[in-house]
């Protein structure tokens, strides 16, 4: 992890944040950056510098927020400088911006039409996509603040224990930093609930996580678009199908696509009912499940359980791990978790084992 350092002091009078990453400046203070490289995009948001009143993470009103394919890391610039000129702007909350961007030219700052980003009040990553992903993020950096903003940068790295949650993993470093985030983001949505926390993306991901912050532990299965992929790559004649197409209502298919689609969405849904149905049992307590991830909808379809949808969990976790290391956070508790507007059911499911 590195330490944040002093960044230049280009600032907009509009916004009049602090000369640096970190510290609390003034009346409108910068926000955090808080950026997700995952292995098929890398996401970003800006959050409060300071947590307001009325912050709750299950529903995290970040300011900005946007995506970029990996291939296309150089318009990551552009989107982060038009969600800063945005707000200075004072455009309303929460715009998201389209992953088709221009890229800046590195060190540009993008001063082309006098706007230049201040400096935010700090960077947090979780990468999983490794080394060329974390200096896909670095050099955007010194494309918005010059070079030495890329030693702004503080990298989440899985640990014994954070922001409430303790890690069950027999070698805690092993957890992937999005994992981590994520069980750190559900624990600050939902304290005081048992939660199913399951991520559809590449990989499906389900995390076991007791209403007390123990993380109990986890499975990792093909996400749906790879196990689409594997029977299509795996078989002479099975054909290459697209995961967010409807299976619809019926248990057998009539055609060999849908059985594939079909088994495919039966499958993710078993994982996750089984899954749930064991912590339950378990505890013997009521769980909720969650359900994050671009590929949630291929879930959504089929689980016979009711869910509550979060689509920004590892952002949210950094933003609790950025305002606990600061002590940014401490003064203004987050208000009482309340269901997500997204949720299908208000209440965590009672079914049984």
């Amino acid at each position: 992890m590195t330490d944040s350092r002093q960044g230049p002091a280009r600032t907009p009078a509009s916004l009049a944040p602090p000369a640096g990453p970190g510290s609390t400046g003034a009346a409108h203070p910068a926000p955090w950056l808080l950026i997700d490289a995952g292995n098929s995009r890398i996401k970003w948001a800006l959050a409060p510098a300071v947590r307001p009143k009325h912050w709750r993470a299950a529903a995290p009103g970040f300011l900005a927020s946007g995506a970029v394919d990996h291939a296309e890391w150089r318009t990551l610039a552009t989107q982060i400088r038009a969600g800063w000129a945005a707000l200075a702007a004072g455009v309303g909350s929460q715009p998201h911006f389209a992953p088709n961007s221009a890229p800046m030219a590195l060190g540009q700052g993008g001063q082309d039409d006098g706007f230049i980003c201040p400096a935010p009040a700090g960077v947090w990553l979780a990468n999983v996509a490794g080394e060329a992903a974390e200096q896909a993020v670095r050099m955007t950096l010194q494309t918005l603040w010059g070079m030495a903003s890329a030693d702004w940068l503080q990298v989440l790295r899985a640990s014994d224990s954070r922001a409430g949650v303790r890690n069950g993993y027999l070698s805690p470093a092993q957890l992937g930093s999005d994992r981590w985030a994520s069980l750190i983001g559900a624990h600050a949505a939902w304290p005081g609930e048992h939660l199913l926390i399951v991520t559809l993306g590449t990989a499906t991901t389900v995390e076991a996580l007791r209403a007390d912050g123990d993380y109990l532990g986890g499975l990792i299965a093909p996400g749906p678009a790879l196990m689409l992929q594997s029977l299509a790559q795996g078989t002479a004649q099975l054909p290459t199908l697209d995961a967010t197409t409807p299976t619809g209502g019926q248990a057998f298919a009539r055609s060999t696509s849908d059985a594939i689609l079909r088994g495919c969405a039966a499958a993710q849904a078993g994982l996750v009912e089984r899954s749930h149905a064991q912590l339950q049992s378990q505890l013997g307590a009521p769980v909720r499940c969650v359900l994050s991830g671009g590929a949630r909808q291929a879930l959504a379809q089929t689980l016979a359980l009711p869910f509550t949808e979060h689509d920004q969990l590892v952002p949210a976790g950094l933003y609790e791990v950025a305002l606990h290391t600061a002590g940014a956070g401490e003064s203004a508790a987050p208000a009482a978790s309340a269901p997500s507007s997204l949720s299908h059911d208000d209440r965590p499911s009672r079914r049984g084992a």
